[in-house]
């Protein structure tokens, strides 16, 4: 008889068990929820450009292109120093030595023309007024590839949290508006998640390489414009 008890008393035991996670979980499905999003937006000046160029040269033996390549490279890097402020940057990003093959559509075989070298500089201003004028020194010292310049912000960590701020702000103010429409009240916060748009703008596109012993363009006007970071959040809010 004990024992027939014991047993009874062990499989009500463990099926209470069983039943208590599931009704938990149930009584977690059954809330009423409320689910908004929200935007938020800040605007800035950019303070910081950087500048990718190029210095590329061809010649018959690999030597002669690297050495060649070496001589225009250290030129330019002399004009891009004499241009910078005290804050500002130049490095090597890339360098790359490669053979020249042109197809001949008479032969159908691809003839070799010899090597080009290409060295890839970086060069980071903050002084956004001075960017035409060192496109301007790097061409005379025989850069022939600009090949982009983008514009950036040293305060984008703070313009992301500013944004997301308004975001919640924005999130939370349409969620009264609902709540009180629907005659319903927030109580809390159930899930919040961000997420970031920041987009940073390439405003002019020099990806055309100059042609060697062309005239002299005219100053290289510079435009920065403007940054705008844009932040999201989706917020679920318990109502009752």
């Amino acid at each position: 008889m004990i024992s027939k008890t014991a047993l009874i008393l062990s499989t009500l035991i463990l099926a209470l068990a069983v039943s208590l996670p599931s009704r938990a979980q149930n009584a977690q499905d059954d809330k009423r929820t409320l689910t908004v999003n929200g935007k938020g937006e800040m605007s800035a000046a950019p303070d910081v450009a950087y500048l990718n160029l190029a210095v590329e040269t061809t010649a018959k033996s690999a030597s002669q292109a690297v050495k060649e390549n070496a001589e225009k490279t250290n030129s330019v890097i002399e004009a891009i120093k004499a241009k910078l402020g005290e804050n500002d940057k130049v490095s090597t990003a890339g360098y790359n030595l490669s053979p020249i093959y042109e197809y001949n559509n008479q032969t159908n075989n691809s003839e070799f023309k010899g090597y080009r070298a290409s060295n890839q500089i970086v060069v980071e201003v903050h002084n956004l007024k001075q960017i035409g004028a060192i496109i301007d020194a790097t061409a005379e010292a025989g850069l022939n590839n600009i090949q982009g310049l983008r514009f950036d912000t040293t305060k984008s960590a703070e313009l992301r949290k500013k944004a997301l701020a308004e975001a919640v702000k924005d999130a939370k103010a349409t969620a009264d508006v609902l709540a009180q429409a629907a005659g319903v009240k927030i109580t809390r916060i159930l899930q919040l998640s961000p997420s970031y748009d920041y987009p940073v703008p390439v405003y002019r596109d020099y990806a055309m390489s100059a042609k060697e012993g062309a005239a002299p363009p005219p100053p290289t006007p510079i435009e920065p414009g403007e940054l705008t970071i844009n932040a999201t959040v989706n917020i679920v809010f318990e109502i009752e």
